[in-house]
């Protein structure tokens, strides 16, 4: 090993307890000698056969008498042995061990012989020798049995060591594994080995034991955040106080409860770095495993939080809470049997242990832990807007103020989230054209889009779109309610708060509107200029995955897409709604009971949703009078006129598309009575036609688009309504 790499320092406290082993080792191998004869060690096939002398030497000697029984009484010379006080002195890793745990010196001696092949493949071989068996180069049980002793009743009284309550054992510092050869072996015929985090731990390999690597994060978060965590002034500066108190004198276990995105792992790290201490992290939410592989996973995270003096933090605690349906025939091995594991953990462990999860805490069973609850919220407005100025600053942005107003009104993040979008736009900015005032904005909306959305996805299909107020052909009056719907998305902080309306009588403070029209008039389209102005993903509800045959289960599939969208800030959007919010009718059998009852669910929850939901129909008659009076925009698409027509080709026909002269917007939008999404499909028809014949869209190309999406009308045009001639055009 390089000494550059690996400290001169290191090294001496590394192999100065191996000399007191091998103080030990020299002197079992003489007794061995005696005892098995000058010529055990040149014989090969020793242990693997048993002659007739090496029996009726087997009948001599003491029943259970160590190797070394005998030797104290002689006053055998032998060098000077380190004493343990010496090792602990010089070794951090010892001392750690030792006063851990509490072992006596005795156990140390158990833990160092078997920690000495895992330095040198030696001692194996000593091993072997010293216990007559060269298939056995691993220490069992009786082997440190007679390193560490030197009288039957001393041996017979340390197998106590080995009981399942003893700290070797009880503690997993060292596991006892069976010899495979007999079917049921004695406890000395056990082997010993060292748990793989206590080699690190005394081979002072720092780092995180690998067999938590999946499931755990080791951070050193740094110190002066603590202003900044979401919580109010009145509950941050006492926890900080108790976490400060707790760390010089007392354990302390704490439960931020709140939704995902309020801040409860900024909050952990925040603290962690005004005590100056490592954070270690542990996901308990993911693929369902049995309790004793989560009882495995939590003990050796506690340990490793205790070794490395680290905060522990418990993501998703709450994971383990009884549910309704646990079976108690199986909870020995399941979450009850976890659930037990970490309340035995956290009423044995000396520090700061901090659980989170988004529902209440409930006791876990066993002694009293004192877990204190620290509430959560989603951060409020002003707390947001202060995180994104924060961040933008750090990120370069000149005059982040109404940068992050914008980005805190439209997105309900965490602090953790907003730093994840700050940085990713960041990311994106730098592989563009290079600019001195950090990243663009419409990277930091899409970077902000990108955190949110992913349940959301799973249950409605997201609409990517780059339209925008250019593209949209409408009359006056409903672009005007369109600039009007964006405005008060854009603008509801300051009306709700700053200016006290929601002070006001109980309502919803979400925004609906009620898109109204025939087929192909620009419904769709409008609702992708709305969230392309306001910088939120558009999400479209696809019925076939809401409405179901069977009673209850349409209200759970909305309630899931409702609760999605609220963590996602996007807009919803029900097309064909009255399928959904159709009207309610008489009650003649239990049928209509129910489908009122699915209708009244709907108008209740479209209420309390605070997002932005767009309902599209194209038979607005059919919606129930409940729904349209609490929305706070019906916009009515009607039938474009010629002028309309006329300006939709031109804007469905892309300016970068080769044309002919004769392409004649005048003709087109008079004579052929055609919807805006009619026309798109014609001017694309139109296209492909072109393209087939590898000539500009002309005239001609058109008009047989338009016959063609006039057929699948189930309409028939004249040939003369279809001529071209000379001037026309």
């Amino acid at each position: 090993m390089d000494d550059a790499i690996f400290p001169a320092e290191h090294v001496n406290a590394i192999e100065l307890p191996f000399t007191r082993l091998d103080v030990l080792l020299t002197r079992a191998t003489a007794q061995a000698r005696e005892r098995f004869g000058a010529g055990a060690a040149a014989d090969a096939f020793r242990g693997l056969y048993v002659t007739a002398e090496q029996a009726a030497t087997s009948l001599h000697g003491e029943p259970g008498a160590p190797l070394l029984a005998g030797t104290a009484a002689r006053g055998t010379a032998e060098p000077v042995r380190p004493g343990w006080d010496e090792v602990t002195g010089d070794h951090a890793g010892w001392s750690w061990l030792r006063d851990t745990y509490g072992l006596t010196d005795q156990e140390l001696d158990v833990v160092l012989v078997a920690l000495a092949p895992e330095v040198d493949p030696r001692y194996e071989r000593l091993y072997g020798y010293l216990q007559d068996d060269v298939n056995r180069r691993r220490p069992t049980v009786n082997l440190a049995l007679d390193l560490v002793t030197t009288t039957v009743a001393g041996k017979l009284a340390a197998r106590s060591m080995f009981r399942a309550d003893a700290p070797l054992v009880g503690e997993h510092v060292v596991t006892l594994v069976p010899d495979e050869r007999p079917v049921r072996p004695p406890l000395l015929a056990h082997f010993i080995a060292l748990d793989e985090q206590i080699v690190d731990v005394l081979l002072l390999q720092g780092g995180l034991d690998r067999r938590l690597a999946a499931r755990c994060r080791l951070t050193a978060p740094p110190p002066g955040r603590w202003p900044a965590v979401p919580l109010p002034a009145s509950a941050r500066e006492p926890l900080l106080a108790t976490a400060r108190a707790a760390r010089e004198h007392r354990p302390l276990r704490l439960y931020f409860q709140g939704p995902p995105g309020s801040g409860r792992r900024t909050t952990a790290e925040a603290l962690a770095g005004e005590l100056r201490a490592p954070l270690l992290t542990l996901g308990l939410a993911g693929p369902p495993t049995t309790g004793e592989e989560t009882e495995e996973v939590l003990f050796r995270a506690f340990r490793e939080a205790q070794l490395h003096g680290a905060l522990l933090y418990l993501d998703a605690a709450d994971a383990l809470r009884p549910s309704d349906t646990e079976d108690a025939g199986v909870a020995a091995h399941g979450p009850a049997h976890a659930r037990r594991a970490l309340a035995e953990r956290l009423a044995r462990h000396p520090g700061i242990v901090i659980m989170a999860g988004d529902r209440p805490w409930l006791p876990l069973g066993g002694p009293p832990l004192g877990v204190v609850t620290v509430p959560f919220a989603r951060p409020g407005h002003e707390v947001r807007r202060q995180v994104w100025a924060a961040c933008l600053a750090e990120a370069g942005v000149a005059a982040p103020g109404d940068l992050a107003e914008a980005l805190a009104g439209r997105f309900r993040f965490g602090p953790g989230q907003i730093a994840h979008a700050v940085a990713a736009a960041g990311a994106a900015s730098a592989c563009g054209p290079a600019s001195p005032s950090g990243p663009a904005r419409g990277d930091l909306f899409a970077a902000a889009r990108d955190q949110t959305g992913h349940q959301l996805a799973a249950l409605a299909r997201r609409i990517t779109s780059s339209r925008t107020w250019d593209d949209l052909v409408l009359p006056g009056d409903p672009t005007t309610q369109l600039r009007e719907l964006c405005l008060r998305v854009a603008l509801r902080r300051r009306v709700w708060h700053d200016w006290a309306f929601d002070g006001g009588p109980a309502r919803g403070k979400g925004v609906s509107a009620l898109f109204a029209g025939p087929p192909g008039t620009g419904k769709t389209m409008a609702a992708e200029v709305v969230a392309g102005e306001l910088g939120l993903d558009l999400f479209k509800i696809d019925l076939s995955s809401v409405i179901s045959k069977y009673i209850g289960e349409t209200e759970k599939n909305l309630e899931r897409i409702f609760t999605a969208a609220a963590d996602a800030d996007a807009i919803l959007l029900f097309d064909e709604a009255d399928a959904l919010f159709g009207k309610r009718s008489e009650v003649r059998d239990a049928h209509d009971r129910y489908a009122n009852i699915e209708t009244a669910y709907l108008l209740q929850r479209m209420e309390q949703h605070d997002g932005v939901a767009i309902l599209a129909t194209n038979l607005r008659q059919h919606l129930d009078d409940a729904f349209t009076r609490r929305l706070q925009f019906v916009v009515d698409f009607p039938f474009p006129d010629e002028a309309q027509r006329r300006r939709i080709w031109q804007v469905s026909l892309p300016d970068s598309a080769p044309r002919e002269d004769d392409v004649d917007f005048g003709r087109l939008g008079r004579d052929f009575r055609l919807s805006g999404g009619n026309i798109g499909n014609a001017v694309l028809r139109a296209a492909f036609l072109a393209a087939a014949q590898d000539r500009p869209i002309g005239m001609s190309h058109l008009l047989e688009a338009v016959r063609r999406e006039h057929h699948n009308m189930g309409k028939i045009l004249l040939d003369s309504e279809l001529r071209t001639g000379p001037g026309e055009g």
